[in-house]
């Protein structure tokens, strides 16, 4: 039952890609992406390669990204050192409707581990508000995973409803968006069209510690102005940031872990900088208090060190 229902997500998700291709709209664009990051800390390094695709149209976006995480250092409790993220999005509207779909596995045993390996939802909302510069969505959905309920069996319930509210304010010194499907999201842009921009993005997806707000914040300057020609095109940046990798969960072994819930989490600090050119992005910088997080309780310091970020795209 439980492959089933996986292979069935899968299947769902990818039926989105044709329905993408179908759409009235012939300004379809197709966008395969590269990244690699590497973290490099004094007691841990951490490669990550990685390949997607964006498909985007007037009313549809897809985005379908896969990551290798390489741990180089050993990991406590006899932990694997290979990861693997898959991260899923669709997005579409029709008028005041809109669609989403989402899609996420952060695991050694992405999927095929069990249903603590990834998490997957659907959501339907209605634009109630449309003004030329604001707009509230309100909706609903279904969200299925290991959300830590049990029957009386032992076995998890897997199904649990979930709201959707997305909320977006523009003006011309002020862009602002908030998103809350399963976890809460805030985009925040002062100076949407000037050269000079500060840029902060915010997230929590646990309510552990302060660490989980994982936040990025940057003053931003574009060489061009938004009436060039050559638009919105490249531009430098510096910041400072609370990332993190995972969490990842471990899938079900034949040999019993030591607790029943088994996860790691890495989380850094940084300051950085950025060259932009769109199709090919660089970031690095000096990141500190790194920290490897098991079973979201036991914490091991792993210090401080560098992180390099590429990101490479091109659209067809």
């Amino acid at each position: 039952m439980k492959k089933g229902l996986l292979i069935s997500l899968i299947f769902v998700f990818l039926l989105t890609i044709p329905l993408i291709a179908q759409n009235e709209n012939d300004g379809t664009h197709y966008i395969p992406l590269l990244k690699y990051d590497f973290l490099s800390l004094d007691s841990q390094n951490i490669h990550s390669p990685g390949a997607g695709l964006v498909i985007q149209s007037d009313e549809v976006l897809f985005v379908g990204l896969y990551t290798r995480h390489s741990f180089k250092e050993p990991l406590l409790f006899n932990y694997p050192e290979v990861y693997h993220s898959i991260d899923i999005l669709y997005d579409a509207q029709k008028n005041r409707h809109q669609y989403l779909g989402i899609f996420k596995s952060e695991s050694d045993q992405p999927v095929y581990g069990g249903l603590k390996t990834f998490q997957t939802a659907v959501a339907y909302g209605y634009e109630l508000i449309h003004r030329q510069n604001y707009s509230l969505v309100l909706g609903g959905g279904l969200a299925v995973s290991d959300f830590g309920i049990e029957l009386s069996n032992g076995k998890p319930w897997p199904l649990i409803p979930v709201p959707l509210i997305r909320m977006k304010y523009s003006s011309k010194r002020i862009e602002t968006k908030f998103e809350f499907l399963t976890t809460p999201n805030i985009d925040l842009t002062i100076g949407p069209q000037s050269q000079f921009r500060f840029i902060g993005e915010c997230r929590m997806d646990q309510f552990r510690d302060i660490r989980d707000l994982i936040f990025e914040c940057s003053l931003a300057y574009r060489f061009f102005p938004v009436d060039h020609p050559m638009g919105d095109f490249a531009g430098i940046s510096v910041g400072v940031k609370n990332d993190n990798y995972g969490a990842f969960d471990l899938g079900d072994y034949e040999v019993v872990y030591l607790e029943k819930d088994e996860s790691i989490e890495i989380h850094y600090n940084a300051v950085f900088g950025t060259i932009d050119f769109t199709l090919l992005k660089i970031t690095g910088g000096y990141a500190f208090n790194g920290r490897e997080l098991y079973r979201e309780v036991d914490t091991r310091d792993i210090g401080e060190g560098y992180f390099l970020s590429i990101e490479c795209m091109y659209q067809f």
